[in-house]
């Protein structure tokens, strides 16, 4: 692109100069400057939408601190070469689209993952293992108050500074001022994300061996619009006897070569056009993370669900505050379109 100069040029009769527009050809620089522009202009403006623009995204800026360490599998997306599982198809059918009509985000006081944060004045208590135990002791701070979920998991997680206590089947006994749980674990928050690295084998609170807030929604993370980690998933058909990698253990309940396993990671497919749906911002946010990160199944239940937090505890934000029911459903979510990446054995 040529700019220009002017030169000023005395007429013959010596009256007031004339002016002249000069075109020159820009430097190298210049030009090298204009192309660089050009291409962060086309970048910025390029398709919103498209697979390859979700996972250039991935890295957005987040707000919301992540549970485990960036290197855990957690929070790696899913890379765009990863290779499906060749029963996939058999697997969704089965294990997620015959439960679809019933899918729900469980953020509910029942079924989602109560926690709280531990701080100066909570008291230390000496955890009591009451079902599934390994010998061990654990002594860890719980806040005056702390509530867990009130379904039959009675799930709590309490975070003391990098130490996470995770309990199932978590109980508070008021005459005795004493805690108690059918299974009670401590793992590092910015650790790996299960409670015994992978090759071992280990219970946890959750069938699989992760740990207990792997994969659960914020409201936080709705409210600033991404998610930046693998959701948790759960189905009542969980394939028995297989541990599929990075899970530790299993409760799989079903012997149909179709059961998906605990630990397997299913993606929505990326080419699917969420922006194009009528759906609320939540449901987007949600559908655009299992493109990205997916999710990883996690247990055996009831119901198709992706865990979320609760917010009956001191200091949670609320699922109102962000515009949200409790259990809202996920029936709508385009089930057939999701497939589950190639399953490894860590049995």
């Amino acid at each position: 692109m040529p700019y220009h100069t002017e030169e000023l040029i005395a007429r013959a009769d010596g009256t007031t100069p004339a002016r002249r527009f000069i075109l020159r050809k820009p430097s190298r620089w210049a030009l090298g400057c204009l192309v660089f522009v050009l291409l962060l202009i086309s970048w910025f403006l390029g398709p919103a939408n498209s697979a390859s623009s979700q996972i250039a995204r991935a890295g957005t800026a987040s707000s919301v601190t992540a549970f485990y360490s960036a290197t855990s599998f957690w929070n790696t997306p899913i890379a765009g070469s990863a290779a499906i599982d060749p029963n996939s198809a058999g697997m969704i059918a089965y294990a997620l689209s015959a439960y679809a009509s019933n899918a729900v985000l469980a953020n509910d006081n029942a079924w989602g993952m109560g926690y709280i944060y531990a701080n100066s004045t909570s008291k230390s208590y000496t955890v009591a293992c009451t079902m599934y135990c390994t010998g061990d002791t654990i002594v860890f701070p719980i806040p005056a108050g702390a509530k867990p979920s009130t379904g039959s998991d009675h799930h709590l997680a309490v975070i003391n500074g990098n130490q996470e206590l995770d309990m199932w089947e978590a109980s508070y006994d008021a005459g005795n001022d004493s805690w108690s749980a059918g299974t009670r674990t401590t793992t590092d928050v910015t650790g790996w994300g299960a409670n015994c690295p992978q090759g071992q084998h280990c219970n946890s609170t959750v069938a699989s061996g992760f740990a207990l807030l792997g994969g659960s929604v914020r409201p936080e993370e709705i409210a600033q619009g991404h998610i930046d980690h693998a959701l948790a998933l759960t189905t009542p058909a969980t394939q028995s006897g297989y541990i599929a990698c990075p899970a530790t253990h299993t409760d799989g309940a079903s012997s149909n070569a179709n059961a998906i396993p605990e630990g397997a990671r299913v993606q929505l497919d990326p080419a699917f056009n969420v922006d194009g749906q009528s759906w609320p911002a939540w449901e987007k946010t949600i559908a655009k993370a299992l493109q990205t990160y997916g999710a990883y199944v996690v247990d055996t239940s009831g119901a198709l669900a992706f865990y979320a937090v609760t917010d009956m505890n001191q200091g949670n934000t609320t699922w109102s505050s962000v515009g949200m029911t409790k259990a809202p459903s996920l029936s709508n979510l385009p089930w057939s379109s999701f497939r589950v990446l190639q399953v490894q054995s860590c049995n």
